[in-house]
């Protein structure tokens, strides 16, 4: 990366309108524009409120001071290993790709793991993304799918409601 030109630092939460102008970019990328729900409001309280449930990297370019990327992630726990670090969404601005910031966001998410002493540093990544699945598995990933078979699922607020309210 530039250091010049990028710095990469911790998410405040002043950073939150950025983010979720960041979050529509990255959701019209992967073609599901309607996907994200969330304002900078709620983005505020859910990670800088009393109990936050997310932390994030910003990218920031120095001569504009603008965020042009963030890595967003939270810590999880594996029955089998221990602490692990999932990271929900890396983001870069086109006109800013290939030029290390990605990769420099993605460093800051592994030493966040590795402070915390954390064994395992999951993600997902849409099966079309072919760029965004060479560059994980040039550093080292895995594909689970690929790998153990291992698929990801899903159940949203009606699932989960109708799962917590059904008597047995």
């Amino acid at each position: 990366m530039d250091h010049d030109k990028y710095a990469i630092r911790k998410a405040i939460k002043e950073d939150c309108e950025s983010i979720q102008r960041l979050i529509q970019e990255l959701a019209d990328y992967e073609k599901m524009p309607n996907g994200p729900q969330l304002d900078p409001k709620t983005l505020e309280q859910d990670g800088f409120g009393t109990r936050p449930f997310f932390e994030a990297f910003v990218a920031e370019e120095k001569e504009s001071n603008q965020i042009v990327g963030f890595a967003l992630y939270f810590f999880t726990y594996s029955t089998w290993q221990g602490k692990s670090l999932y990271m929900e969404d890396i983001y870069v601005q086109l006109q800013h790709r290939r030029k290390g910031v990605g990769l420099s966001l993605f460093r800051s998410v592994s030493q966040a793991a590795l402070s915390e002493n954390c064994v395992r540093l999951n993600f997902s990544v849409l099966n079309w993304n072919s760029p965004s699945i060479e560059f994980y598995k040039s550093l080292g990933a895995s594909d689970l799918t690929e790998k153990e078979g291992w698929h990801c699922f899903r159940m949203n607020r009606t699932e989960i409601e109708q799962l917590a309210h059904h008597n047995a």
